[in-house]
């Protein structure tokens, strides 16, 4: 029989969709735990099996298949066994799953998914169509991220818009995260403006807001499997410390370049307060309101619509009526928007 799999020229067109296996009866343990998980049909030998990738019996019968009779039996097997890949597809869907999968479990989203996204262009994460353990696995991975996605914007939003969140920029870049997410999936992608259409209406995160959605930007490119993406790292990095000078983002964005690029050259630069010495003059000062029930350290960033926006010392922003601040604080704001035109 095996020889017949080997050396039918009528049979080559088989080749490598099957991987032929001759199991032992004899004093084999394993066999009767084989025998019992695929019955088989008829008596004697040989006994004949095609097994599927994920374990599912296909073909089970005693004898050889005689003449036309073992190709149409191949044959009719293959229309069942789902959709084959090269070696080299392969072993890139293997690579993406693998990685996928760790950064998953270290809890890495983002890092998971821009992985996961990769094996589409095999097909819909859903439906590849076969049964190869790793489109199994992606399947599962895709079914299991999205879940952990919904739940993390849900968490994030909760915090923005129920309550005027003390450090917003970290839950911003789980609702942004979410929002890249979704688009790097086509079956998700209509979803994706609305996840933070509600919060770009919260005038108090604008700043944070896009300072998250710059980082989500350099991280995707991070995350990349392919060299000549994620070698454009360091420049979107390097942009969102430009962007963002003396800010939390700025913090984050210099932690996190040099996590894999120590010797960009932004690092090494001057700091951005003395590149900038506008920004150095905004030093902190004191904030009181006019009837001094409430006074903070903080550092002037920017005002909007009767509004400032103020970073404490310990890098969080706060949002403030102008109206409410006391006559040395406001004629401090006049000053600056004198400079600014």
């Amino acid at each position: 029989m095996l020889d017949r799999l080997e050396n039918d020229r009528s049979l080559a067109a088989f080749a490598g969709q099957f991987v032929p296996l001759k199991i032992i009866t004899d004093n084999n343990v394993d066999w009767s735990q084989w025998s019992r998980k695929y019955p088989m049909t008829g008596n004697g030998i040989p006994q004949l099996y095609v097994v599927r990738a994920d374990g599912e019996q296909i073909y089970g019968a005693a004898g050889a298949p005689n003449g036309d009779d073992l190709p149409a039996m191949l044959f009719a097997s293959l229309k069942k066994s789902g959709r084959s890949f090269t070696n080299q597809e392969a072993s890139f869907m293997q690579r993406a799953v693998q990685a996928s999968e760790k950064a998953m479990q270290a809890g890495d989203l983002l890092k998971a998914a821009v992985a996961l996204s990769e094996v589409g262009q095999f097909g819909p994460h859903d439906n590849l169509g076969s049964y190869a353990k790793p489109a199994v696995k992606s399947k599962q991975l895709y079914s299991e991220l999205k879940n952990l996605v919904d739940a993390q914007i849900a968490k994030a939003k909760s915090e923005l818009l129920d309550s005027n969140a003390p450090n917003p920029l970290k839950p911003l870049l789980n609702v942004y995260e979410g929002e890249a997410i979704c688009r790097l999936f086509p079956k998700w992608k209509p979803e994706a403006a609305a996840i933070t259409r509600e919060l770009k209406k919260e005038e108090q995160y604008a700043n944070e807001a896009a300072q998250a959605e710059a980082i989500v930007r350099a991280r995707v490119v991070a995350a990349s499997l392919s060299p000549r993406i994620k070698n454009r790292a360091e420049s979107a990095y390097t942009s969102v410390i430009r962007k963002f000078p003396n800010t939390a983002a700025d913090t984050l964005a210099r932690t996190e370049l040099a996590s894999f690029a120590p010797n960009a050259k932004i690092l090494s630069a001057e700091t951005s307060d003395a590149a900038m010495p506008k920004q150095k003059a905004l030093a902190f000062r004191t904030w009181t309101t006019q009837t001094g029930d409430f006074q903070t350290r903080a550092k002037y960033l920017g005002q909007k619509s009767g509004k400032i926006q103020l970073m404490k010392e310990d890098g969080k922003t706060i949002v403030v009526d102008i109206a409410i601040l006391s006559s040395k604080d406001q004629s401090y704001l006049s000053q600056q928007t004198s400079g600014d035109q």
